[in-house]
């Protein structure tokens, strides 16, 4: 036999939805009580970094060209003995080198219109690795290194 039967489907539907918004309200409840969750920040800058570039990435980086750009066949050059001083606030993140170790930098560019930057050419092009906190290593072309030659004394 069939008959009908009440089956208390507004109240269904209300109780789903009551569900259903008392969710959200306790997942805005906690966002908005801890933002620090569910926020971060990425910075442009070399703020924060701290993969360093403490060991050379081939043989010898002078001679052989070692960092190597993300789809990009030529490698650049190590051009600095020494680290060089620069503020990591002023460092801009280009990209990964192509062993995803350290991030790439370039100095910004001055944003004044009375002034504007020159572009580098793709030879003159600059690029740094982190050495520390405010210290890089320079890459770029390979530099002239004269041959070397004996001074000859007069007989």
């Amino acid at each position: 036999m069939s008959t009908n039967e009440i089956r208390d489907t507004p109240g269904r539907l209300l109780l789903g939805w009551a569900v259903l918004v008392g969710s959200l309200v306790l997942l805005g409840w906690r966002i908005h009580s801890r933002p620090a969750d569910y926020e971060w920040t990425e910075y442009p800058t070399a703020l924060g970094d701290t993969h360093y570039y403490t060991t050379p990435l081939g043989k010898d980086d002078r001679y052989e060209p070692n960092l190597r750009l993300p789809g990009q066949d030529k490698g650049l050059f190590r051009r600095s003995e020494e680290p060089v001083e620069r503020e990591d606030a002023t460092m801009l993140k280009l990209a990964r080198d192509a062993s995803g170790r350290h991030f790439i930098y370039q100095p910004a560019q001055s944003s004044s219109p009375k002034s504007p930057a020159p572009a580098p050419t793709a030879e003159a092009a600059v690029y740094y690795l982190k050495a520390g906190e405010n210290r890089y290593i320079e890459f770029g072309a390979r530099k002239f290194y004269p041959p070397y030659e004996p001074k000859t004394t007069p007989p």
